[in-house]
């Protein structure tokens, strides 16, 4: 394979004109300007703006307008967004640092895609939070999408602590990083976005991290938390670091000697340390895993470790049984979540002015009314679990029995 040297451009920046002209004259590159798109994402000198992410959210928009999605049922919708909608913005959001202004615009495209079949604003009968949690949680399985960019974020630290063999993890070595490690690195007001996002998740990446420390080890005794997961510097304060008579570049291989921790032992704050590390091992070489020793980093557990979490519940299995039907499954997940309209619902927002049971019966209708105390549904209900032969003697043992009928088909 060979480049075709028409398709590509050369772009420069803080370059002298005689050198622009021989280095184009020397790859026979036509000179490019930025802003340019690579694989349909902006590429930019500056911070990523919303407006440069239009061409994302109108992208989206497109989709769900070639759709005939106002015939389509809540579960068909959920599928879409699940198979397309998601995968479009998961390309972006692993590639580069979204504004916050077009993550939240995205997930109001789909929010508004699920309950209404379009694009535009309304009323949701379950709140986005909770729709994207887990099934086991209460949720439809759907991920935020500020939490999937942080996930995506946390791999970019990962790569540079396990030197990945990348051009961009060498480029970042050499060009920011110039011999420091990342935790000794500070924020500074010239750093791109990238990389003040990579600095701010590095203590969300050291809590799932797990060291394992080698006889020889070269991690940094006060920055690296090789420690419970957090540097000593910031545990214990600079302080430290002249009481120990130890110098700032030190190594965990000088607390290190025949193979068993050896503590400075006129350090008070050393006192307790030197007890817990007792208990941790050394070995050969030193190594870095992923929440447990011998684990690579993950996409799903990084996300995991930083998003909401909501308690389980014991609807789960019957709601998402194997073999359920997804638009009568997604109906009996509203039914648990009481999201349905109801007329109680209906006028306390003012657009009916009776909730009367449209049965007849006399009774205000709600959830639990329509379901199961409503004498006609209760009829109906009776009716159709006579096929399993269940008798029924009073609302609650019909709860019971309905969520039992579901759970057996």
């Amino acid at each position: 394979m060979s480049l075709n040297l028409r398709k590509c451009l050369v772009m420069f920046g803080n370059t002298s004109n005689s050198s622009i002209d021989q280095i184009s004259s020397s790859l026979n590159m036509q000179i490019g300007v930025l802003p340019v798109r690579y694989l349909g994402i902006p590429l930019v000198s500056r911070r990523l703006l919303a407006m440069d992410c239009r061409c994302l959210t109108l992208k989206l928009v497109d989709k769900i307008q070639a759709w005939t999605s106002r015939c389509l049922s809540y579960a068909g919708r959920l599928q879409l967004i699940q198979a397309t909608l998601s995968g479009i913005l998961n390309f972006w959001i692993t590639n580069t640092v979204l504004p916050k202004a077009t993550l939240m615009e995205c997930e109001k495209i789909m929010r508004g895609f699920l309950w209404s079949g379009s694009a535009d604003k309304r009323r949701a009968k379950v709140s986005w939070a909770r729709v994207c949690a887990p099934k086991d949680e209460g949720g439809l399985g759907l991920r935020r999408a500020i939490d999937c960019n942080k996930a995506a974020m946390m791999r970019l630290v990962w790569d540079i602590l396990t030197d990945r063999s990348s051009l961009w993890v060498r480029w970042c070595k050499a060009e920011i990083l110039k011999g420091c490690t990342l935790w000794r690195m500070e924020p500074k007001q010239a750093h791109s976005v990238t990389w003040k996002n990579i600095l701010s998740l590095r203590a969300q990446v050291a809590a799932n991290m797990v060291y394992s420390v080698g006889i020889n080890s070269s991690w940094s005794l006060w920055h690296d938390p090789w420690f419970q997961n957090c540097p000593f510097i910031s545990r214990l304060g600079s302080r430290v670091i002249y009481d120990s008579g130890l110098s700032r570049d030190a190594t965990v291989s000088e607390v290190i000697s025949d193979s068993a921790w050896n503590w400075p032992v006129h350090v008070e704050q050393f006192r307790e340390i030197s007890i817990a590390c007792a208990e941790i091992p050394i070995g050969q070489h030193d190594s870095i895993s992923w929440q447990s020793s011998g684990q690579h980093f993950s996409f799903k557990s990084a996300w995991e470790s930083i998003r909401a979490s909501y308690p389980g519940v014991p609807w789960a299995k019957i709601v998402w049984s194997k073999g359920a039907i997804p638009r009568h499954a997604f109906c009996l997940w509203l039914s648990f979540h009481k999201a349905h309209l109801t007329k109680d619902k209906l006028q306390n927002i003012g657009l009916i002015q009776c909730s009367l049971c449209s049965f007849g019966c006399g009774q205000q209708e709600s959830m639990n009314h329509l379901f199961f105390e409503c004498p006609f549904t209760k009829s109906v209900w009776s009716k159709v679990l006579e096929f399993n032969i269940l008798s029924i003697s009073n609302s609650l043992q019909l709860g019971e029995h309905c969520l039992l009928g579901f759970r057996t088909h």
